[in-house]
């Protein structure tokens, strides 16, 4: 699951730099293009989990939460990682910790869906409980699909 994450963050990541190479975009569209995900993932959850009303006032507040805290431990992450490769000078103890921390990067994510699954038994039955990672899981196949599409439409015509 925590793959499905990283792919999901760097698809949200990276999605506004391909939009900027057309042309330059600024942080408010950028932040507009991220809620604007965000709220497509919240309709996509809410219609294959079947959520009630009830469930998506209570259970959104919590999900966007979790999925902040693991964004920002991925950003801590790339960051460590981005500047132990880009120093040409780090010592082999550098280097391996910064890769223990990229290693590391999964059982945080594990320990903050388990914190948080403690808080979803709560707002959803059972069974949404078990389908939620499998929804996760199609939600991301979705968004890589779509951005395949989009790159095709966007490359240029041999």
């Amino acid at each position: 699951m925590t793959n499905i994450r990283t792919i999901i963050f760097a698809i949200l990541a990276t999605m506004p730099m391909l939009i900027s190479a057309q042309g330059n975009i600024s942080d408010t569209d950028r932040q507009r293009w991220l809620g604007e995900m965000r709220n497509y993932k919240h309709d996509f959850l809410t219609k294959e989990l079947s959520l009630t009303r009830e469930q998506q006032r209570d259970f959104f507040p919590l999900y966007d939460e979790m999925e902040d805290e693991i964004a920002r431990i991925n950003a801590e992450t790339r960051e460590v990682e981005t500047r132990a490769s880009a120093n040409q000078d780090a010592t082999d103890i550098e280097l391996e910790n910064a890769a223990r921390t990229v290693f590391e990067l999964k059982r945080a994510e594990g320990q903050i869906e388990m914190t948080y699954f403690d808080k979803f038994k709560t707002i959803l039955t059972p069974r949404q409980l078990l389908l939620l990672k499998n929804t996760e899981r199609r939600f991301t196949q979705q968004l890589v699909k779509h951005h395949r599409r989009f790159r095709r439409a966007d490359s240029p015509q041999k």
